[in-house]
């Protein structure tokens, strides 16, 4: 019977010690998603302040503005989906009752009309002269803002 004991101690000890080191492998993995989310709001204060830079003229990067520029097009996209979201949302609301007056209808703003240069993705800077997309905030040139 002290056979027995001894081995059921064992596996018990086996069990607990298995238990702490899942334990704390979860609290590293809990620390490592800690600092990943640090890293990335640092990238993003870093980014920030790149754009604030170029911007500002101070730095002359192509590929800075290029990713800047990517930035802004994923920024747009997001905001096109939330109001999808919302959009949904809005639907999945309940119908009022007769007698509440509805709810006024969402203007939406009219498309802009492309000019005959954005209609073939490009247009002149009208700082520089040079070509550039017609969908660029900013001339990659010179730098210059875009007009609306």
């Amino acid at each position: 019977m002290t056979d027995w004991l001894k081995k059921a101690n064992e596996v018990l000890g086996d069990l607990a010690g298995q238990a702490g080191r899942g334990a704390e492998s979860m609290q590293l993995q809990a620390k490592l998603g800690s600092l990943d989310n640090d890293l990335d709001r640092v990238y993003i204060e870093a980014g920030k302040r790149a754009e604030e830079l170029l911007k500002a003229r101070q730095i002359y990067d192509d590929e800075l503005r290029v990713i800047l520029e990517r930035a802004r097009t994923l920024s747009e996209e997001m905001m096109e989906v939330r109001q999808k979201v919302q959009d949904l949302r809005q639907k999945a609301e309940p119908v009022q009752p007769a007698e509440a007056p509805a709810p006024p209808e969402p203007v939406t703003p009219a498309a802009p009309t492309a000019t005959p240069e954005e209609a073939t993705g490009e247009k002149t800077c009208a700082q520089c002269g040079e070509k550039i997309s017609a969908d660029v905030v900013f001339c990659p040139h010179c730098g210059t803002k875009q007009g609306e």
